[in-house]
């Protein structure tokens, strides 16, 4: 009987007594993972599911190309605009492929003949309409002779950009201040101040220059003198 009743007590006394932190935090951590855990989805929901991420993705998809021809498309009407409007009319065209090819000097002479005829070209415009009109109406194309239609690839375009390249090249390279030298003289200098001492590539001679100017010399007046024997 006393250990019955002392067993009992014992019993009382630990359902009596208070919930520890610790069994509180390992009771929270329960009800973490049970509220953590995964719905359970069905494989019919997750296979439409995924139908609908499929579809939704090849729409995008065809949208995105077709966003894309369109707008090739576009490029290419503009471009065929640009074209035609960059281009003669072909009866221009015609006449400046059957005509002679015009010389880069006959430009300037040719513009000044124009300019001196637009007077009377003027003059005989009136007279011209009447004609026009007698003959049935045919239509006539007609420059003033201030303009000329060229071909671009009958003329050098680049030679402006050529001469300004040479004079760039010729100012930095050859201008003053740049301390040119020659390459006997540079690679005589480079041997003697460096540190291991050698013979240089070949030392300058200042008379060969004063040689070459006296044999020009002397080329010229012989020439100067075949030239006046000749008359």
């Amino acid at each position: 009987m006393a250990m019955t009743r002392r067993r009992r007590a014992m019993l009382e006394k630990d359902v009596a007594a208070p919930e520890t932190p610790a069994d509180a935090a390992v009771s929270s951590s329960e009800d973490e993972e049970e509220d953590e855990a995964p719905e359970e989805v069905t494989f019919e929901r997750a296979r439409a599911a995924a139908e609908t991420e499929r579809r939704r993705a090849g729409e995008t998809a065809r949208r995105d190309k077709e966003l894309l021809k369109e707008k090739r498309r576009r490029q290419e009407e503009l471009f065929k605009e640009q074209k035609k409007r960059k281009l003669l009319p072909e009866n221009v065209l015609e006449e400046l492929t059957s005509g002679p090819q015009i010389n880069n000097n006959n430009l300037s002479d040719t513009t000044k003949q124009g300019e001196n005829q637009d007077e009377s070209e003027n003059k005989n415009e009136g007279c011209n309409r009447g004609q026009d009109h007698e003959g049935g109406g045919k239509q006539v194309v007609r420059l003033k002779g201030s303009y000329m239609a060229v071909r671009l690839k009958d003329h050098d375009l680049t030679s402006q950009h050529q001469k300004m390249a040479k004079d760039f090249v010729q100012s930095h390279l050859y201008g003053p201040g740049t301390n040119r030298t020659t390459a006997n003289q540079f690679f005589s200098f480079a041997n003697k101040k460096s540190p291991v001492k050698k013979a240089a590539v070949q030392f300058v001679n200042k008379s060969w220059g004063t040689e070459k100017k006296q044999k020009a010399k002397q080329f010229k007046k012989h020439w100067m003198s075949m030239k006046m024997s000749s008359v």
